[in-house]
């Protein structure tokens, strides 16, 4: 590292130290929970309306509260009871504003808890234009229009107002996606069990065979598809209470690859086989303590996964692949207006040694990345990521209305603006003996650091631009569309 990187350094910690002082006397809006004062006395809930939810069932408000009409609670802990149910039911993701409020009931010793609700647009036929790369950043390096995939998206949300989403996705170009798949999480009448299912066909003209010097290298079909590939699967969810849920799936998978493709590389596929198709089962538990699920700035999350490849029910080639990964997430307010967050996520694989390389995962990869290194990848069959964040709110939430948009769901808005500093670090194992020399980011420490500006607002939209550089000297620009951690 030299003088030139440690002087950003000190320049990061300089501004984040007096980004709160130059802003603490700016003030701006923020929707706020109405309450009603007490005492300590207990006081039982007479009534809950609902008002505002046109298409969501009540049944399905009803399951994300913290008390039932009848209950009696201490007055002093009604307000974070209620606190808490809002913040339920906005990570149920049906609505854009919900409004509580408690009101004095029949008498000083009961009360009447009032949401109000401006529920979601839930029918988006969206039109697909969409990167084939890894991320933003990696399409943007090239800016290969042919890279692009075109077609569009039927997504409704809340299809019967029980929370089920349906999804059919008719994708062209690049990538070729046929897909369905339909999600219903309330089976029985407690609300725990639910179900998923789907299947689809993918179809590639061009994908990634091998990885040299950390970056993925592409082979293309003129003719044909160098990898065709259809799956299926069923799902079983289990949510027997508010924060933890269970998700079990059995999937099929068959993949063919054409005989040019499999030559590019003797580990692409098992026994250098072109059809290869298996059974897998997947077990995900997660546990979410948010406050907001598309940008958390207090509460925690966890998750275990686990996924077994193959039953040797299809013995040639067989497939015998297990994989346990593991997150864990933080978020705290330091002080109003100051928050900071840390993650830590690693995946272990057991199994087929070498593994075949379009099962490749490592960090790179979707939510897997080292800030710093988005232009490369590092094929891993173990490894470790750790993320901190130190952020100030320019400004802080706050809502106000699109006047030439008269739809509530459209019209009315929230936003925020946050500057950022961050520290990131990984590493990813990798066997040396099958390792290509020019992928030296195996087996090496990761390390990257940078400020960014985080714009967040309705539809779950999180905007990032962020200035980062790694342990190579390399200055970047990135912009992704994530919350970072």
């Amino acid at each position: 590292m030299n003088w030139k990187s440690s002087i950003t350094g000190i320049w990061l910690a300089v501004v984040i130290v007096v980004i709160p002082f130059v802003f603490n006397d700016l003030s701006f809006g923020q929707t706020q929970l109405t309450t009603h004062s007490f005492t300590d006395n207990p006081v039982i809930i007479e009534a809950v309306t609902l008002k505002g939810n046109h298409i969501t069932r009540n049944r399905v408000i009803c399951r994300e509260m913290m008390f039932s009409p009848g209950d009696t609670v201490l007055a002093g802990d009604l307000d974070s009871l209620v606190a808490m149910t809002r913040e339920n039911l906005m990570n149920t993701l049906l609505f854009n504003f919900v409004e509580a409020e408690i009101l004095t009931g029949k008498d000083s010793s009961h009360v009447i808890v009032d949401f109000r609700f401006t529920e979601r647009w839930y029918i988006w036929p969206v039109p697909i234009l969409k990167i084939s790369d890894r991320n933003f950043n990696v399409w943007w390096e090239a800016k290969d229009i042919s890279r692009l995939s075109y077609g569009f998206d039927v997504i409704w949300h809340n299809f019967s107002g029980n929370k089920d989403n349906l999804t059919a996705t008719l994708q062209f170009g690049y990538d070729r996606l046929f897909s369905v798949q339909y999600d219903f999480p309330y089976l029985n009448a407690k609300q725990t069990l639910g179900m998923g299912f789907g299947a689809g066909r993918w179809r590639q003209q061009e994908t990634s065979y091998v990885t040299e010097n950390n970056r993925q290298q592409f082979y293309q079909k003129p003719v044909a598809y160098a990898r065709d590939d259809i799956f299926t699967f069923g799902q079983l969810l289990v949510r027997p209470g508010i924060y933890n849920s269970h998700l079990l799936e059995i999937r099929y998978d068959r993949h063919h690859f054409s005989d040019s493709l499999i030559s590019q590389n003797i580990y692409y596929s098992i026994e250098d086989q072109n059809d290869v198709q298996y059974f897998s089962f997947r077990y995900l538990f997660k546990c979410d303590h948010r406050d907001y699920k598309p940008y958390p700035l207090q509460g925690y999350y966890a998750d275990v996964e686990v996924i077994k490849r193959g039953f040797g029910i299809f013995q040639k080639p067989a497939m015998n692949i297990f994989q346990l990964t593991a997150t864990f997430r933080k978020f705290w307010e330091l002080q109003p207006r100051l928050y900071f967050a840390s993650g830590i996520n690693g995946m272990f694989t057991a199994g087929d040694n070498p593994q075949p390389y379009f099962l490749h995962r490592g960090i790179g990869y979707g939510r897997d990345i080292v800030r710093g290194y988005e232009y490369y990848v590092v094929d891993a069959r173990h490894f470790v990521i750790l993320k901190n964040n130190l952020k100030y709110a320019i400004i802080p939430q706050r809502e106000d209305r699109i006047r030439f948009v008269r739809s509530e769901k459209f019209g009315r808005i929230f936003y925020a603006l946050y500057l950022n500093i961050f520290l990131d670090a990984g590493y990813g194992y990798y066997d040396k003996k099958i390792a290509l020399e020019s992928n030296d980011l195996q087996n090496a420490l990761l390390l990257g650091y940078g400020t960014g500006i985080d714009f967040s607002t309705y539809y779950d939209i999180v905007i990032r631009l962020e200035f980062s550089m790694n342990l190579m000297n390399e200055p970047g620009i990135y912009l992704h569309f994530m919350a970072p951690i």
